[in-house]
């Protein structure tokens, strides 16, 4: 490599390195509140919440009611001075999932942001299971003659 070619890979590792450094702070002052928020709330109500990656330009969050039930949000720096929103939901009998994706300007995400982007992604995760609930199972027909009744 010579001078000019050296120089300008360091230089682009610099500003590749600044790019990655904006997103951990946004990520520190908006995404981690709202997340922490969210863990809560959603810990009081029967989900099991972890952090499978966090660092590096990415964060993924995972809120699990069951082992094979669960929504995926990640949020990770896309290009230069952007980031993405993905949430994929996971839910028995539901097959692939189109996994919903959003990306705006690092500059203009903020805390706001963040809520609507877990709000989205968990009553996208409700509405699935609610959808998987009332399909029958395999080879199971339902019957609107039959009642159920408790046990006496």
């Amino acid at each position: 490599m010579n001078k000019w070619q050296k120089n300008f890979l360091r230089d682009l590792d610099q500003l590749k390195g600044q790019w990655q450094h904006r997103f951990e702070s946004v990520a520190e002052k908006w995404l981690t509140p709202v997340f922490e928020e969210f863990e809560e709330f959603a810990a009081r109500n029967g989900f099991l919440v972890t952090c499978p990656h966090s660092g590096g330009g990415a964060r993924a969050f995972k809120f699990a009611l069951e082992e094979n039930a669960y929504v995926l949000c990640s949020f990770q720096q896309v290009g230069v001075g952007q980031v993405e929103a993905r949430a994929e939901v996971f839910v028995p009998g539901q097959g692939n999932l189109e996994p919903y994706c959003e990306q705006a300007n690092l500059g203009e995400v903020d805390e706001s942001w963040f809520q609507r982007r877990f709000e989205e992604a968990l009553d996208r995760f409700v509405s699935s299971f609610a959808d998987a609930v009332e399909q029958p199972a395999a080879g199971e027909q339902c019957d609107s003659r039959v009642a159920v009744t408790a046990p006496a």
